[in-house]
């Protein structure tokens, strides 16, 4: 059987085009934003849960319609993170998650970017008796800053500000705004200033309870004159250590750093925290402890001295999943990698198959090539033979010779020799009879093997090869006739 180069090449395409249309698919880099909810009523609380695929760094939120971001920043550089928006009246509202820090599409140029709608229901007059029914879950600041050595650009959705004061101010003046008169602010008034780099948290807590928390990093120049054992006792003023039930903290505790990560997968609305002061008079104040919800909590804790004045301020940044997002992320890679296995398998089967097929083809190719010079000798050996058979013949003639009737007869030699003269007539004759009788069984045999020959070589190269045998004509001897 023959294939042809074309088949061949049509095959490989499909088995090529079959491989990757099963090929796993790869999806492109983005932003992804889901509500908890997608209709609304007015007053209600939503979450939003913002995730990046191969996106990191902060993300931008921006809101059009009757609502209220609690954050208008987040960042995707520890996973996905959420934030609250609170609906404050009828209508459709749009919220927009842009990239920020340099991430672009690769092939537009431009950041990465997605938005939702949620409807909200109800007219005003029920937005109205909502909102004087339900406490305001508003935390957020109208102003914020500090005397002296102010700093600028305060935004509401804003939580941390940079500033750097010169090494004579000692202290500073926190002050601060609720947008709510309802909520109360803490973490404001003076606040001592140690040299080097300076972390003061100003807590806002809604009516409901809902804590939002704002910090002011401030690095006071220079350096302090003041002997070790007195730097030592400014550095160490705070907390001598946290726990947190069995979570870890990240990084671990030390006296001087006052910012700390969280990881907890549950459904605890609180945490177990012990905050132990370095001085037994110092008080400790947790703030946002309470009604901790999916993704990201801000809580404070705070230190002051026996006379209120604030001496430190931890902040703690838990993140909280009711699932383990970690593992279900190492299940899916690991289901990913099992499917790519299989891919693999299968695609190297497909493989296989093919190598297997043109290895059959080229064998059977080979053994139809050999089988045909095998058979080629049989009907058409011979076929140049009747040269061979003529000398035979020749031969035959010369062998038979009728030298004895040549002598001369001593008598009645006239009738001998009109006799002769008749059989070499009539053997002439029958020469020439015979002659034309071989030269037609040789032109109907040249015809013969001519056909099968035509024949074999069509069924060799129609793919299919079919047994063929031809018995060689037997040729008698065609013997003259002898003189007596």
């Amino acid at each position: 059987m023959k294939i042809g180069v074309k088949k061949i090449i049509v095959y490989m395409i499909m088995c090529f085009v079959i491989i990757m249309a099963m090929a796993p698919k790869v999806q492109a880099a983005g932003l992804v934003i889901a509500f908890s909810k997608s209709t609304a009523n007015v007053g209600d609380t939503i979450t939003i849960r913002v995730t990046g695929n191969e996106v990191k760094g902060n993300v931008k939120l921006t809101v059009s319609g009757n609502a209220t971001l609690k954050e208008d920043t987040v960042s995707l550089d520890n996973g996905p993170a959420s934030v609250d928006l609170d609906v404050t009246g009828t209508g459709s509202i749009k919220v927009v998650a842009t990239s920020v820090d340099d991430m672009q599409d690769s092939e537009t140029g431009t950041p990465y970017s997605t938005g939702g709608t949620i409807t909200v229901e109800g007219t005003s007059d029920s937005s109205n008796n909502t909102t004087s029914e339900e406490e305001s879950s508003n935390a957020n600041l109208s102003n914020l800053g500090i005397r002296p050595n102010d700093f600028s650009g305060f935004k509401p959705g804003t939580t941390t500000y940079n500033v750097t004061v010169p090494e004579d101010v000692e202290s500073v003046e926190v002050y601060a705004t609720a947008q709510d008169s309802a909520a109360t602010v803490s973490g404001t008034g003076s606040q001592t200033l140690a040299y080097g780099e300076n972390t003061l948290s100003v807590v806002v807590t809604a009516e409901d309870g809902t804590t939002k928390t704002y910090t002011i990093n401030i690095t006071r120049e220079g350096e302090e004159e003041t002997g070790e054992t007195e730097g030592e006792t400014e550095i160490i003023n705070g907390l001598s250590n946290i726990t947190i039930g069995d979570l870890e903290l990240s990084p671990a505790f030390k006296k001087d750093v006052y910012e700390y990560t969280v990881q907890y997968i549950g459904e605890n609305t609180s945490l177990d925290i012990q905050a132990v002061p370095t001085d037994p008079d110092y008080t400790v104040e947790i703030l946002g402890n309470e009604d901790l919800k999916e993704g990201e909590n801000i809580i404070t804790i705070l230190v002051a001295d026996g006379e209120g004045n604030n001496v430190a301020t931890y902040q703690l940044t838990v993140n909280k999943s009711l699932v383990d997002e970690e593992a279900l992320a190492k299940e899916e890679e690991e289901r990913q990698q099992q499917e790519q296995r299989k891919m693999f398998m299968i695609a190297g089967g497909i493989i296989a198959l093919i190598l297997i097929i043109v290895i059959i083809i080229v064998i059977k190719r080979r053994r139809n090539r050999a089988y045909a010079e095998e058979f080629s000798g049989v009907p058409f050996a011979g076929i140049n033979d009747e040269d061979e058979y003529d000398n035979d013949y020749d031969n035959y003639n010369d062998d038979n010779q009728f030298d004895n009737y040549n002598e001369e007869p001593l008598n009645g030699q006239n009738e001998f020799s009109q006799k002769e003269d008749n059989d070499d007539l009539q053997t002439e004759e029958n020469n020439q009879e015979m002659s034309i009788k071989l030269d037609f069984d040789d032109s109907k045999e040249k015809e013969e093997k001519e056909k099968a020959k035509r024949d074999f070589l069509e069924g060799y190269n129609s793919d299919y090869t079919d047994e063929y045998e031809e018995d060689r004509p037997r040729r008698g001897r065609k013997k003259g006739k002898r003189f007596k």
